[in-house]
């Protein structure tokens, strides 16, 4: 079996993509498979990736439900022992041999997280890095960027990301993880750049996703809602300001 499956996920962004399919095929490591899902992009993502047939090994450009529709279709063409993705924008590290370094690393059937370099306007990036050691307050606080995380495929075993919700399913699922006590290991070498350009990453989505966030815990985890929120009133605050906006 494939060690690896790389797995991106594009609509109407062909620079974006470009930029990610060369970070990934010019890796000098094989054992890895590359999955792009295209949503029936019109700006010509079609016609590129019809010319990287040699260097891609599976993509389909249709019309799909969102981008955790596209990310699950990725995970059931997935043959590969674990999960990377990188949407359109995002990239390796400037390292041909970052895929070798890594990949010699997943031994487990866990999950693993590494810190990331974030890239704005093309021009700066800063690293984030995440606690060498997670725990039930931080994952259901914060969250880690998808693309600083790799999965083992079991993790997948009767688990897709719920596409009801449009900007926090991969938060979701890392916490429905944590709670299926999957390990979390933690890579102390980063692999790859988060374009800050992303669906959730400028202004209002921004601020969107921390809505949908804010209402999917009180909904469906209000045990951990009350044991981590119950007496922040601010969050509290945002809730209420939340339910008032949608009445």
């Amino acid at each position: 079996m494939l060690k690896l499956s790389i797995i991106t996920i594009n609509y109407n962004d062909v620079q974006g993509l470009k930029k990610t399919v060369e970070s990934v095929t010019n890796q000098s490591c094989k054992d890895f498979e590359y999955i792009v899902i295209d949503g029936g992009s019109t700006d010509g993502s079609g016609e590129y990736l019809s010319l990287q047939n040699d260097k891609i090994n599976y993509w389909i450009s249709e019309p799909d439900h969102g981008i955790y529709n596209a990310m699950n279709k990725g995970i059931k063409r997935a043959k590969g022992s674990y999960f990377l993705f990188l949407n359109s924008g995002d990239t390796l590290v400037d390292d041909k041999e970052i895929l070798n370094k890594i990949i010699s690393k997943l031994n487990d059937k866990a999950v693993y997280y590494a810190p990331i370099y974030l890239l704005k306007n093309d021009l700066t990036q800063t690293k984030l890095d995440y606690p060498i050691k997670l725990d039930e307050r931080f994952l259901f606080t914060n969250t880690i960027c998808q693309q600083a995380v790799i999965y083992h495929n079991l993790s997948y075993h009767n688990l897709y990301f719920d596409e009801k919700l449009k900007y926090i399913s991969d938060w979701k699922m890392h916490f429905v993880l944590f709670k299926k006590r999957f390990d979390f290991i933690y890579l102390e070498i980063p692999f790859a750049v988060y374009d800050l350009n992303g669906i959730t990453s400028n202004g209002e989505t921004k601020y969107a996703a921390h809505r949908e966030r804010l209402k999917l815990q009180f909904f469906e985890f209000f045990f951990y809602f009350v044991k981590y929120y119950g007496t922040n009133r601010r969050v509290l605050f945002r809730l209420l300001k939340i339910f008032i906006k949608n009445n």
